[in-house]
Order: structure tokens, then C-alpha cells, then sequence
């Protein structure tokens, strides 16, 4: 009996110590993006975030750590986003200070490209991506509703 207790002891350390160094490298690895773009906030003051369009993120209210968080109106941040969903897309969700919620879908984004958040609550919000030279690439409609 002796002998199994030291035995026990430090196998219960490996564990420990290889778990601890796995999350370290998951943690590592989750920092990583794929793709970096400008996100240019022109509504209100919110936090947002750009989503991969899967399945999994369609159906969830708990997207994580925002990707652009805090954004005042009128101002830009760069954001690092990850690979887009299966069908090549990303989802855009913002809250903003005032509790409104705004999602729009199928938003195509490459490396470099700029996605703009234009308009006024009782008019049409929208959203305009363009590419590195400024060239606009698309124009996606933006549902907003308050929570």
C-alpha cells in the first residue's frame, strides 16, 4: 500500500500538469484569425461581433468575447475574425448601449476588406463591405429589434 500512494500521486500530478498545458495551448490557438478586417461603426455606440455563419452560431445567444467591443459611433477598430462558416459567410450581431440587438447573415469577407454599419434606427440600416481599395463589394440589410 505504501508503495501505490507515491505511485498514485504522481500520476494525479501528470494529469494535472498536462491538462494545465493543453488549456494554455487552446488558449493560444483560439487567439489566432484567420483574417483581419476594419469594422466602421456609424451608428451607435455598440459592441459587435463577426461570427463564422454556422450552424452551431445561428442557433446561440452566447457569442464570446465580442470582436470589435465598445465601438463609438463614428469611430473604426481592426478585428481579427476566423475562418467564415461552411458556406463561405460570417454573421454580424451588434448590441448597442441603448439594449437594441441588429444581425444580418450570408456577409462575404476577405483579408483586408471593411465592413460599415450605416444608417438610423427608424431608417434602413445597413451594412457596406468593401475591399482593400475601397471599392464597395456588397450591401446587406441589417435587422434591428429591441431587447
Amino acid at each position: 500500500m505504501r508503495r501505490i500512494l507515491p505511485v498514485l500521486l504522481c500520476l494525479v500530478s501528470l494529469v494535472f500538469f498536462c491538462s494545465c498545458n493543453t488549456t494554455k495551448e487552446s488558449e493560444s490557438m483560439a487567439t489566432i484569425s484567420d483574417r483581419n478586417i476594419t469594422i466602421v461603426n456609424n451608428v451607435y455606440e455598440a459592441n459587435i461581433w463577426v461570427l463564422p455563419d454556422t450552424e452551431a452560431n445561428r442557433k446561440t445567444t452566447l457569442w464570446g468575447t465580442a470582436t470589435a467591443g465598445k465601438v463609438p459611433a463614428g469611430e473604426s477598430r481592426q478585428a481579427g475574425i476566423d475562418k467564415p462558416g461552411d458556406n463561405g459567410t460570417y454573421m454580424f450581431r451588434m448590441i448597442d448601449t441603448e439594449h437594441m440587438y441588429y444581425s444580418s447573415e450570408n456577409i462575404i469577407l476577405e483579408d483586408g476588406w471593411t465592413l460599415e454599419i450605416k444608417g438610423k434606427l427608424n431608417d434602413d440600416l445597413k451594412i457596406e463591405v468593401t475591399d482593400k481599395d475601397g471599392t464597395l463589394k456588397a450591401e446587406y440589410e441589417v435587422f434591428a429589434a429591441r431587447l
